[in-house]
């Protein structure tokens, strides 16, 4: 059965065009999430390696990509993708005024692979109904 991916609407301002009207958006909605000791079962379940062995692993691999963002390092994992850091700062007309100060603060963001981003292209969607819904709003 295939999955397919369900989403909602949201309405949003044109920041760059106030006079503009607010339009609807696609929004992607998740089905729930799934944590580290579900992951590592559903790792278990696919492969040789035991939950313990597969949990001990995936937290050597936080503490190690933590290890990295502090270097300055764009972690790539093969075929998954890259995280590296991001900044978010305040903004100056002159370049020599960047200084540490106009930091408000860093962001992990990943970038998929080849095989993430072709899966992805994939997916059916579907506009998400509550179990009490009246029709489309």
């Amino acid at each position: 059965m295939a999955k397919v991916f369900s989403f909602t609407s949201v309405l949003r301002k044109n920041m760059m065009e106030k006079d503009k009207p607010d339009l609807y958006y696609a929004l992607a909605k998740s089905s729930g999430e799934i944590d580290i000791d579900e992951m590592a079962e559903r790792i278990q379940r696919s492969s040789t390696v035991n939950w313990a062995d597969v949990v001990c692993v995936l937290r050597a691999l936080q503490t190690e990509m933590i290890d990295s963002f502090k270097k300055g390092e764009i972690v790539r994992l093969g075929n998954i993708g890259s995280f590296y850091v991001t900044l978010r700062s305040n903004g100056v007309l002159v370049q020599k005024d960047v200084k540490e100060g106009l930091i408000k603060g860093a962001r992990v963001r990943f970038r998929p692979g080849k095989e993430i981003k072709d899966a992805l292209k994939t997916l059916d969607f579907s506009k998400y109904k509550p179990e009490n819904s009246e029709g489309d709003k």
